[in-house]
């Protein structure tokens, strides 16, 4: 009874994989195609590329790389602000390269531990840090899930995909800076907290920059993905149980719902509609409100060759409400395990704005 009931609250934490699995499943009785004949070796390169990112990153926190990052950067502040906005340009230089999710998972309890010790409430902080993590995470191929599935799927050349979303991440880190300077300020306690770096720690990095490389097209990803789950598996097979399977049985479970829907008749017209960039990115951003912005990148690229406005719809579909990005989700679930504020109404009444500027802003871009 008690495997029965962890794995039912494990279930209940995992409601996007639930969802897109039972939609999936309905698909599949409705249309009838063989699930099989959509994961094609695109969706494969996609899965293998989260795969392996997740052991890294699993590597690099196991090794303690990145707390030992974020303790050295806010151990000389003095003050909220000066801590909020070193908190902040840490979430934006990891959220490119280890994605919004590993940093958040990171960033947030570093936030909370010093809060608590400081005795001050870190919403503002905490939720200005998922703004800067969904913003900053979009400049690179990798820097999140949606990125990646972009990437590859389109084969977009890097250069053209980070210079076209720079200015959003841009935009992003400013408002979100810019922000954290209207909250009030006070002293906050020096950092005592001792982190030492592991033992070969500096494999993950190299690790880290050797599959960035192969994502980026400079190397083989499946030779080099190989090798680095050879290496885990015989030095630190432990880091296989930090990878998050749920999320990828929750892509395998969209890229079957969008391959299903895309045999439905009635939707024949969807790719006209679709091929106008304006319409994509509006359909996109919006979506991504009800459904989270990965499977809105997944269900609409099906239905068209626009991969710029797609891009830049599902990251500013990482803002609005809390379901937009997961990464959001992540933060919160942090936040409220120690403090009891009203985080989802503050979260919407600043999110909700900034989503519906970005959407103003960016629909005439």
């Amino acid at each position: 009874m008690d495997i029965l009931r962890k794995i039912t609250i494990r279930l209940s934490k995992e409601w996007l994989f639930l969802i897109a699995s039972a939609f999936a499943i309905l698909t599949i009785l409705i249309v009838g195609k063989n699930p099989v004949t959509f994961i094609g070796s695109d969706q494969i390169r996609v899965l293998w590329i989260l795969l392996i990112m997740m052991i890294i990153n699993s590597g690099l926190k196991e090794k303690g790389v990145l707390d030992y990052w974020g303790i050295h950067l806010i151990s000389r502040s003095q003050d909220i602000r000066k801590l909020s906005v070193l908190l902040l340009i840490l979430t934006a230089i990891l959220a490119p390269l280890v994605t919004n999710d590993v940093t958040l998972l990171v960033i947030v309890p570093l936030t909370i531990s010093v809060a608590k010790r400081s005795d001050f409430d870190p919403m503002w902080l905490v939720i200005l840090e998922s703004v800067v993590a969904n913003g900053m995470s979009s400049f690179t191929p990798f820097g999140n899930p949606q990125n990646i599935y972009i990437y590859t799927h389109y084969q977009s050349p890097a250069i053209e995909f980070m210079l076209y979303v720079g200015l959003f991440s841009v935009i992003a880190l400013a408002i979100a800076i810019v922000t954290i300077l209207f909250v009030k300020n006070r002293p906050v306690s020096r950092v005592s907290r001792i982190v030492t770096l592991q033992k070969q720690w500096w494999m993950y990095l190299l690790l880290l920059f050797l599959m960035i490389a192969s994502i980026l097209r400079l190397g083989d990803i499946f030779v080099i993905g190989s090798f680095i789950l050879a290496y885990v598996v015989l030095s630190d097979r432990k880091l296989l149980f930090g990878v998050d399977y749920f999320l990828l049985g929750t892509f395998i479970a969209f890229f079957v719902l969008s391959g299903e829907i895309t045999s439905m008749t009635w939707l024949q017209n969807l790719p006209s509609f679709l091929n106008n960039g304006r319409n994509v990115f509006l359909t996109s951003a919006l979506l991504s409100q009800i459904i989270s912005n990965v499977p809105s990148a997944i269900v609409i690229s099906a239905f068209t060759n626009l991969w710029k406005p797609l891009l830049l719809g599902v990251s500013v579909g990482g803002f609005g409400t809390l379901v937009g990005s997961l990464a959001n989700i992540i933060a919160f679930s942090i936040y409220k395990k120690d403090f009891k504020s009203n985080y989802l109404k503050y979260f919407h009444l600043y999110s909700i704005p900034l989503f519906l500027g970005m959407l103003v802003l960016f629909s005439f871009v």
